[in-house]
């Protein structure tokens, strides 16, 4: 159990300025404070240095400076939960997106992929409906607004695709990435070499997809 009292002002949990049951949880609420401090170059989420406890006491956080990048803005906000009991332990956060490599990105969207098919298959699931809720924010739009015409052209030889369908933007990332080696060679140019740059052209246009799949 944490020690009463430890840690600098400014970067206690909650539970500690209020002089709460403590837990190894007050440590997680730092990181994330830290986590925030090394992302956006110095800055703190609970703001200036003399009102950061008042802040924390009050959650009165802000996490603007992290909307472009989702996975540390998921990560960060569970971190900075003010109950204790709802933050992430120690391994959930080492196993979280945002320390994730292109490789592990990539497939993480497969396999979730081919978990979807078989769902599929399965009438009035759960999981389908779950993933499909999250459209307007992993999406955003209808994606293929956001994916250039070639590519478009390219799929549309070989399936039919709902354009408002998380399930059938997953299905394209899938399929293009075990089919990767057979795409026309313009086609591999535009979205770049495996993994990183298929990884990069896929985050760039849908940015929210990968931590909003995560989450269902």
């Amino acid at each position: 159990m944490a020690e009463l009292g430890c840690g600098s002002s400014g970067w206690q949990a909650p539970e500690q300025l209020l002089h709460g049951r403590q837990t190894r949880a007050v440590d997680l609420f730092s990181l994330g404070c830290v986590l925030f401090f090394c992302i956006t170059g110095g800055q703190h989420p609970f703001g200036d240095r003399l009102e950061r406890d008042i802040n924390i006491t009050k959650n009165q956080v802000d996490l603007f400076l992290l909307e472009c990048i989702p996975e540390a803005e998921d990560l960060i906000s569970r971190l900075l939960n003010p109950d204790p009991q709802l933050r992430p332990c120690a391994l959930e956060v080492l196993h979280h997106p945002l320390f994730w490599s292109s490789e592990m990105r990539l497939s993480f969207l497969r396999d979730t992929s081919d978990r979807v098919e078989l769902e599929d298959r399965e009438t009035d699931s759960n999981l389908l409906k779950a993933l499909e809720s999250s459209a307007s924010v992993s999406l955003g739009a209808k994606w293929d607004e956001k994916i250039e015409p070639i590519f478009i052209t390219n799929i549309g030889r070989y399936r039919r695709y709902k354009f408002d369908s998380v399930r059938d933007l997953l299905r394209v990332v899938r399929n293009k990435l075990n089919h990767y080696r057979e795409l026309p060679e313009e086609i591999q140019e535009l979205v770049g070499p495996v993994p990183e740059g298929f990884d990069g052209y896929f985050a760039t246009r849908f940015p929210r997809l990968l931590i909003e799949v995560y989450k269902v």
